[in-house]
């Protein structure tokens, strides 16, 4: 395994790469609100739709707000750990706090 630890790491770096052009996309409240994440759990794009931003919407908006970007953080994990899959050739790995 040690022999592998090259390869490994120059593996785990294109990962990454790839990882920034990789996208989840979350929409709550029937498309009122919605995020793009990149693979590298970055927010990307923020939408509103024009009747999110009512008088009066503030609290329902606050709380499809938190949903979406908590389902775009899972969301992410999930596509990181599918695509760490691929990589180690189906192996399970264990659960990591803070990576997925």
């Amino acid at each position: 395994m040690m022999n592998n630890m090259g390869a490994i790491v120059a593996e785990m770096q294109k990962l990454q790469q790839e990882l920034k052009n990789k996208t989840v996309e979350i929409s709550e409240g029937e498309g009122m609100f919605s995020i793009v994440m990149s693979g590298q759990q970055q927010v990307l794009e923020i939408k509103f739709s024009p009747g999110a931003l009512k008088p009066g919407n503030a609290k329902a908006l606050e709380g499809m707000v938190a949903n979406a970007f908590n389902k775009a953080v899972a969301e992410s994990k999930n596509l990181l750990k599918n695509e760490i899959s691929k990589l180690t050739g189906g192996m399970e790995l264990p659960s990591i706090p803070g990576l997925f």
